[in-house]
């Protein structure tokens, strides 16, 4: 009786709170982007781009969260794993093959190599003794070669995709209407991944051996987890290029700030923390630099403060360690 009451707590507590950023979100959106709009720029383009920036915000920060509670490691994400340079290697490769930029064959290519990308760098990281600095290196070194390739091919493909190097960073400046079913079906993947993985996260905080004793298998319910959060990301990269750092910022800061490990909390405000914090970044870039320096890829600017966070990240758990 007391876990049934427990639970309807924690799920109003994070609804209101939720609702909260969403609605003040939505009126920093309408004051700084819809005054005074063109009818056909608003709908054709606003409006999809900056629900796209929320969404993609919404999808990354789920995916970080979730990568941190199954490998129980607050230093990954999927772009610190390398998920964001393979899928977005696999999506510029389709284009290089079969000479058009088609929405069905991005979201499965970028897909397919996201996942490729993840276990890889899980596999290494295990081989490195499965620490958090493994994950980390291979991470890194992963993404560095497939970042690389990626830049390589941006050249040869310009012709089809203008905005294939604005997509190294990440960037919302093509926000076609393509896009949403593909969104949407990985939003409703977070969204139901949520309901039924949170409370299993949580019991994976114990470690495995009292798991078990409780019911849930770690290793079935750590792989069904992760591959669930690289493939949201992963469909999220293919779009709109490489995001780094959204995921691994919002989940360590919403466990500062409630001061909680808990999963049915971290989750949700993470995810709506990430979508409103993209979608600010991509607003502030739009419409205070365009004019001085021109389109400016909003995943270049969070990468550029995420790093700075990760470093202080890493320096703390490092001294934790010793």
């Amino acid at each position: 009786m007391t876990s049934v009451y427990s639970d309807k707590i924690v799920f109003w507590r994070s609804f209101l709170i939720n609702a909260l950023i969403l609605i003040t979100t939505a009126l920093v959106v309408y004051l700084v982007d819809f005054v005074k709009p063109i009818p056909a720029v608003l709908w054709d383009y606003r409006f999809h781009r900056d629900l796209y920036a929320f969404i993609s915000g919404f999808i990354l920060g789920f995916a970080g969260s979730v990568l941190q509670a199954s490998l129980r490691n607050p230093l990954v994400d999927h772009y610190v794993l390398g998920v964001g340079s393979t899928s977005l290697f696999a999506a510029y490769l389709t284009i290089a093959v079969t000479g058009v930029v088609d929405s069905t064959e991005i979201a499965i290519s970028s897909l397919a190599g996201g996942l490729s990308g993840l276990l890889l760098s899980i596999s290494i990281a295990n081989l490195l003794g499965g620490g958090e600095v493994s994950y980390i290196l291979s991470g890194i070194g992963v993404a560095s070669v497939f970042s690389g390739a990626s830049f390589l091919l941006s050249y040869y493909i310009l012709e089809k995709q203008p905005y294939a190097q604005a997509l190294l960073l990440g960037s919302f400046a093509t926000p076609s209407r393509e896009y949403m079913p593909y969104l949407i079906a990985a939003t409703a993947a977070v969204i139901l991944s949520y309901i039924l993985l949170a409370k299993r996260l949580n019991v994976l905080l114990l470690g495995d051996i009292y798991s078990r004793q409780l019911g849930v298998e770690p290793s079935l319910t750590r792989l069904v987890s992760t591959l669930i959060a690289g493939s949201v990301a992963s469909v999220v990269v293919g779009f709109f290029g490489t995001i780094g750092f959204v995921g691994l910022i919002t989940p360590n800061l919403t466990r500062l700030l409630t001061k909680t490990s808990d999963n049915r909390v971290v989750i949700m405000y993470s995810s709506v923390t990430s979508g409103a914090l993209l979608l600010a970044t991509d607003l502030l870039a739009r419409k205070a630099l365009v004019a001085s320096v021109g389109e400016v890829p909003a995943g270049g600017v969070v990468s550029a403060l995420g790093g700075l966070f990760f470093l202080g990240l890493l320096i703390r758990e490092v001294r934790g360690t010793r």
